[in-house]
């Protein structure tokens, strides 16, 4: 778990946890949970710290507002899950399944998502720093008027990912599947982006520039 040398404590009944954890608003610390069915369940607000998370399910759970510090996923459905203004700080989402999550305002930092399926995830508004997102299906995701500070994408498909109004100068495209971006008019969003000649290619003739081969 990132920045976390203690052992945590396996927990057998998590739902009735954090409902003690919100109505006392106190945070949950050092716990390990496993393979628990959390589906609609309402985990707003919840401060989490130092949690593992394994093959849990928490389809449509609402999360709003929740606060992940020292968290991690592995191999958890997080699909439609809503963490709308969520914090995250040294977190990690690992082979998750996280189709439609919503985390607009969401503020992330020092984390990795490794190997997960984030299609059509919403990020709109939020705020990335030192995010690391490998091997990920980012289809249609949309990342709208987001700002990154070093973040990287490497091995993601990105085909119809939204990045209307989020900058991605210094961002490397290189290793991702960059079809059908939606972007604003001029493409202002690339402007400073790294890509490779292929990429280029197609860029440039969406900016009705023909490329003579």
């Amino acid at each position: 778990m990132p920045g976390d040398k203690t052992l945590p404590q396996p927990v057998e009944h998590f739902p009735a946890l954090a409902l003690e954890a919100r109505e006392e608003e106190v945070p949950l610390t050092g716990l390990l949970v496993r393979d628990q069915d959390l589906t609609g369940a309402d985990l707003s607000g919840l401060e989490l710290r130092s949690v593992t998370f394994e093959h849990c399910r928490f389809p449509g759970c609402d999360w709003w507002g929740a606060s992940f510090t020292d968290v991690s996923f592995h191999t958890c459905d997080l699909s439609g899950g809503r963490f709308d203004g969520s914090w995250w700080l040294r977190f990690a989402l690992t082979d998750c399944r996280g189709l439609g999550m919503r985390l607009p305002r969401a503020r992330m930092r020092q984390g990795s998502i490794t190997g997960c399926r984030l299609s059509e995830a919403q990020f709109g508004g939020g705020k990335l720093r030192e995010t690391h997102f490998s091997d990920c299906d980012l289809t249609g995701a949309a990342f709208s008027e987001c700002v990154f500070q070093k973040v990287a994408l490497t091995r993601c498909d990105l085909t119809r990912a939204s990045f209307v109004h989020t900058l991605l100068k210094g961002v490397d495209l290189t290793t991702c599947a960059i079809d059908a971006l939606v972007l604003s008019e001029g493409c202002r969003e690339l402007q400073g982006a790294v890509v490779d000649l292929w990429q280029a290619a197609g860029l440039a003739r969406r900016l009705g520039v023909i490329v003579k081969e």
